[in-house]
């Protein structure tokens, strides 16, 4: 008998004291536990969306400043004028296809267009913000003139037609082109494509735009590779409501109908570096319109162009209210204060880039 109860004095169980113990030592580990993994899911939220922001950001900056690498790029031409690039379209002043302004910028979302002073905004541009115009041969065409030309009226007989790769043609009817060597230009409107004998027909007529003449400045000779054909296009890049409801990055391409590009991209700034003591570096960088950068004169020394952008998340979820006001292009002027009715609790960032106009 005294052994059994020496036996049941050894297994009996926890008392309510140090029950009550073990219970308060497991609430509290594991509410750190649970502050830990609140506090890490949020520092890993918060950086997935700054990664994300950073992504949107690297994509709209590379789109600009790729095709502003090669604005004024219209074959081996050295200088851009009325007599060396002749553009046989109709309307061939007009801003879609005026090849003899190859940069233009609009300054705050409002007015127009310089140098050219075309009143013709982009559609739905958002308010406060600068939109830039590149005007260029499209470098991702090799096709090259294959055979001379008899007369300025005959049809560019090309070296090939199609993408060896993708197996996808170089141009289709209606594209806007340009036929190129080291001494002029010409810019036309396809009107006819023959496959099998690779050549391009631009006879003239009405269209969208159409082409006024079927002459061309002269008739173009092969020259070796020198005489490309390639796409003409003025590009515009401007800030307009996405299909997200967000502020995103748009493109359009000549009249085209406007694409969307990068969600998440706030605001435009465009400076203009110009050149005034001919040395082709950047003496004074100024907004499109303002004194010293108005006519085409004034853009004829423009050799640089210094982007900035404001990124921003895009789902709003930040705790803290972005109160802080922003200089997007770096001169100075506040160009951007978020909302505050209601409070806006997105993270925003900017970027800046200078790119110097190799054509121009």
């Amino acid at each position: 008998m005294k052994q059994f109860r020496q036996h049941m004095v050894r297994i009996q169980g926890f008392s309510l004291v140090e029950l009550m113990v073990a219970l308060t030592i497991g609430l509290i580990i594991l509410s750190s536990v649970s502050m830990l993994f609140v506090s890490s899911k949020k520092t890993y939220t918060t950086q997935d969306r700054l990664a994300r922001l950073q992504e949107n950001a690297r994509f709209a900056m590379h789109f600009i400043i790729k095709d502003l690498r090669v604005a004024g790029y219209y074959g081996c031409i050295d200088d851009i004028n009325a007599d060396s690039v002749n553009n046989t379209l109709n309307n061939s002043t007009s801003f879609a296809y005026d090849a003899q302004i190859p940069l233009e910028g609009l300054n705050n979302a409002t007015g127009t267009w310089y140098p050219s002073g075309s009143a013709t905004l982009p559609s739905g541009i958002a308010s406060g913000t600068d939109a830039i115009a590149i005007r260029m041969a499209d470098t991702n065409s090799p096709a090259y003139l294959n055979q001379e030309m008899p007369n300025t009226s005959a049809v560019l007989k090309l070296n090939s037609y199609t993408d060896p790769l993708t197996n996808t043609p170089y141009f289709n009817v209606d594209d806007i082109i340009m036929v190129s060597d080291c001494t002029s230009a010409d810019i036309m409107q396809v009107t006819q494509v023959n496959t099998t004998d690779p050549h391009l027909v631009h006879n003239s007529g009405a269209g969208s735009p159409g082409n006024s003449t079927q002459m061309l400045s002269k008739a173009y000779s092969p020259s070796g590779n020198g005489t490309r054909v390639m796409k003409f296009m003025t590009r515009q890049y401007f800030i307009a409501t996405g299909a997200s409801g967000n502020p995103a990055l748009w493109r359009q391409d000549n009249a085209a109908t406007p694409v969307e590009l990068v969600d998440g991209i706030e605001s435009l700034q465009v400076l203009y570096g110009k050149d005034t003591d001919s040395d082709r570096m950047p003496n004074v960088y100024l907004k499109a319109g303002t004194a010293g950068l108005q006519s085409t004169s004034d853009w004829s020394s423009v050799v640089s162009v210094r982007i900035g952008i404001l990124a921003r998340t895009v789902n709003d979820k930040d705790t803290d209210i972005d109160s802080r006001t922003y200089d997007v292009d770096g001169d100075g002027n506040i160009d951007f204060t978020p909302p505050s009715n209601p409070p806006d609790r997105n993270m925003r960032r900017i970027f800046q880039a200078a790119v110097q106009l190799r054509n121009l």
